[in-house]
């Protein structure tokens, strides 16, 4: 079985505009034309059972469509999560709306968002989304899209854990094997914490060296698998963490034990 935690797609009536803009703005091409029908034929070619699929509102005028996607695609094999504008009057409206409709986590893109992660005012929202029990997925580290901005850094992200409570008594989920493009602060500042890392376009941004380390120091229990498809695949980022020298006990837990216990708990069980 495989369990992919990092997948994204989008209405199909801009889903080409959306996978277009993207690629241009990031210079990456993509796997699938975004929709979920393309989405979900690929990733069953390429062995994934269940799939979450991270919805991200960019901002408050879209938060309620970008929500209606995601609880109309939630189901069966799909793991849909949500998301809310940080700072929306109706953030904490939306986020009962969606527990009301079986959404179990929450999406937060500091970037496309424009948003720093240990901003004070968030502690409000950080406590509301514990309140309500919610798994929170952050993109971490650096964005291909974003040079030389720091919204969502291990520093930064550790300050909100320290400061704002941001982690505790919440399943968080930190993107991108913990930070994209930041290997080396991952090691010094968020191993050890009470978070999950996935590794989400992990290929080509982290060496086998770093994500080796990154796993011995945080336990692969703590390792959820992830493609970011269509941005990558799961074949390709499989391929990457096989040739890590995994015992297969720790690979079966990366694949999707892990992952299946973490959606259990939020009521989404999958054998």
């Amino acid at each position: 079985m495989v369990i992919d935690f990092h997948t994204h797609c989008y209405p199909d009536k801009i889903a080409q505009k959306a996978v277009s803009g993207l690629s241009a703005t990031g210079g990456i091409t993509p796997y699938t034309d975004g929709t979920l029908g393309g989405l979900s034929t690929l990733l069953k070619e390429q062995g994934v059972d269940v799939f979450v699929v991270n919805n991200i509102s960019t901002d408050s005028k879209r938060m309620h469509n970008v929500n209606d996607f995601a609880i109309s695609i939630n189901g069966g094999s799909v793991v849909s999560f949500g998301s809310v504008a940080p700072f929306a009057d109706e953030a904490e409206d939306e986020l009962l709306r969606l527990r009301e409709n079986g959404i179990s986590g929450i999406k937060f893109h500091p970037y496309f968002q424009d948003f720093y992660v240990d901003d004070p005012r968030l502690a409000k929202l950080y406590d509301k989304i514990r309140e309500l029990g919610f798994i929170v997925l952050f993109h971490a580290g650096s964005d291909i899209s974003f040079e030389d901005v720091d919204r969502s850094s291990p520093r930064r992200l550790k300050d909100a854990a320290n400061a704002l409570g941001a982690f505790t008594g919440n399943d968080v989920v930190l993107a991108h094997w913990g930070a994209s493009m930041q290997s080396d602060s991952v090691l010094s500042d968020l191993c050890g914490l009470p978070v999950y890392f996935d590794t989400a376009f992990g290929l080509g941004y982290i060496t086998e060296k770093e994500a080796s380390d990154i796993i011995k120091a945080h336990g692969a229990d703590r390792i959820l698998f992830g493609s970011d498809c269509p941005w990558s695949t799961p074949e390709r980022e499989l391929s990457f963490i096989e040739k890590l020298g995994l015992s297969e006990d720790d690979l079966t837990k990366i694949r999707y034990q892990n992952a299946a216990s973490l959606l259990a708990r939020h009521g989404r069980a999958f054998e």
